[in-house]
């Protein structure tokens, strides 16, 4: 896996993360919640991302082929789902395969939103795992899943520091500039499922090659 690559997947994985939406959600979520149990509930979402990712990395290729779908085919399926996700994001919206309503009254119910919502989907959501099986798939040998892993290690730290410090990041950052540049995201999101779509297409499709 070469440093372009890796940059590349970074920073893919990091729109799809979303962490400026995820930290609006989560502090609407939390608003309730004595510092304490903010924090509580940003280290047991940390790990919750962490455990999603390191099972896509390590299993979600063998998963595919148990339901017998290939690479490309889940490539094209994975673009959709990015594309979705960045008009969302371009039209300031809730990504209509991240997160609902009917999540957030259920975390209410349950206590407890560390795993779902936020964990899953709100920041490891349907794109965020499509990336991930892809790498994975492109990038199969033992060196380059523990290179993945270690990736997906330090996109997870970054993550848990928003978190933990969501009240302070968001009263400096401010709601307009969250908007302004969950809008960027989204252009950037749109351009790389156009990518996924046209390989994924190709895959299915040599004569177009």
């Amino acid at each position: 896996m070469t440093t372009t690559e890796s940059i590349k997947f970074t920073v893919a994985m990091i729109i799809m993360m979303n962490p400026l939406g995820s930290l609006s959600i989560f502090l609407d979520l939390t608003k309730n919640s004595t510092m304490t149990i903010q924090r509580n509930i940003a280290l047991r979402t940390s790990c919750s991302i962490l455990i999603l990712m390191i099972i896509a990395v390590w299993s979600g290729k063998e998963m595919l082929n148990l339901f017998g779908i290939t690479i490309p085919s889940f490539r094209f399926a994975g673009g959709i789902i990015l594309l979705l996700m960045g008009l969302s994001m371009l039209q300031s919206k809730e990504s209509p395969v991240s997160y609902t309503s009917e999540d957030d009254e259920a975390a209410k119910e349950r206590h407890s939103i560390a795993v779902v919502p936020m964990a899953l989907p709100v920041i490891i959501g349907p794109g965020a795992i499509s990336t991930l099986i892809i790498i994975t798939g492109d990038h199969s040998n033992l060196a380059d899943k523990l290179w993945i892993s270690i990736l997906c290690i330090c996109l997870t730290v970054g993550m848990g520091l928003i978190l933990l410090f969501a009240v302070p990041i968001a009263r400096f950052i401010g709601t307009s500039i969250i908007k302004v540049v969950t809008r960027i995201m989204g252009m950037i999101i749109m351009a790389i499922a156009v990518g996924m779509l046209a390989t994924g297409l190709t895959g299915l499709l040599p004569a177009l090659q």
